[in-house]
């Protein structure tokens, strides 16, 4: 009797490794409602650990509070790597400094990086009614005495805090250039479409259609490089704003103190994953590089982003809620 490939490796890999879960299920916590980026990436990549090792993955959601529930329930699982956290930006670099004392854990004194996902960045667009194509244009227009609103998912998310950033460096005032912000990506989205607001800052991926169609126009990327699923939108450091990079990521994570070995397979078993085909197709279309890097590299990531927007949340005096 031929027994499936994916059997046979979880046979020899039970035999020489300690962590070859295949009774036992995985917990992986993504602290957010499902049909999110961040629960359809889990389940994406949950989908490729089952079909390929036959690993029992359980995607468990577990929303609110700005994602503290959901990591908490992470930080007090046992370091065993059967409880995965799916950590975003915002729940790994931002949180600590918005919330400070309200988040009952530390990031990296409590959570082990395994790999960090991939990597996007949000977009400054424009009304197509707006008098400017460029970042240059767009800057002298309202240097001119027009004072303009720019509408992001909500207050203190990647779209404002990098509103804000564009703000700060082009040297408008809170009267000349305002944030509004909005209850997620498709009322903002909506109103800058029909006119009521001039400006959006938010992911590419959320207005590939209005942009294709024409009824937003791009001004400027916040990425090092331009994506390839969106390569005519110039960046913010191909328009003369070198350093002006603002990546957001995700990745995934577990419990601080599980043993080396253990960690090794379930980085080696991520990555494979995020590497599949099917997957790098999936984050291209939607406008996303996968990075799929080393534990110590995600960590490096985390501290560094952490304390980069760190000083940009200090310098906007941006707070939650």
């Amino acid at each position: 009797m031929l027994l499936p490939g994916w059997v046979l490796r979880q046979a020899q890999a039970t035999a020489t490794e300690p962590f070859a879960p295949l009774q036992r299920p995985v917990r992986w916590v993504v602290p957010f409602p499902p049909g999110g980026t961040s629960d359809l990436r889990a389940r994406q990549v949950a989908e490729r650990l089952r079909a390929e090792l036959g690993w029992n993955m359980v995607v468990d959601n577990r929303p609110g509070a700005s994602g503290i529930i959901g990591t908490e329930a992470v930080v007090r699982s046992a370091a065993d790597g059967h409880t995965l956290l799916l950590g975003t930006i915002g729940t790994l670099a931002l949180n600590p400094h918005l919330l400070g004392s309200q988040q009952p854990y530390q990031v990296l004194r409590d959570l082990q990086p395994i790999t960090q996902f991939s990597s996007s960045a949000p977009c400054l667009m424009a009304h197509r009614d707006v008098p400017a194509s460029t970042l240059a244009e767009l800057n002298h227009w309202i240097r001119q005495g027009t004072p303009v609103a720019f509408a992001s998912p909500g207050k203190a998310t990647i779209g404002h805090l990098v509103g804000e950033a564009w703000r700060l460096r082009a040297g408008f005032s809170t009267q000349q250039v305002v944030h509004v912000p909005y209850a997620g990506t498709a009322p903002a989205l909506r109103d800058v479409v029909a006119g009521q607001l001039p400006l959006l800052v938010d992911t590419p991926a959320a207005a590939f259609e209005q942009l294709k169609s024409g009824a937003l126009k791009p001004i400027a990327l916040a990425s090092a490089d331009r994506l390839a699923a969106v390569p005519q939108i110039a960046t913010f450091v191909e328009q003369g704003w070198a350093g002006f990079v603002y990546d957001t990521w995700q990745g995934v994570l577990t419990r601080r103190g599980l043993p080396e070995a253990t960690l090794a397979v379930l980085h080696r078993e991520m990555v494979r994953a995020l590497r599949h085909p099917e997957v790098l197709r999936s984050h291209e279309e939607q406008a996303n590089t996968v990075v799929a890097n080393t534990p110590a590299e995600f960590e490096r990531t985390i501290a560094v982003e952490s304390a980069r927007w760190g000083r940009l949340i200090a310098a906007s005096g941006v707070r939650a809620g």
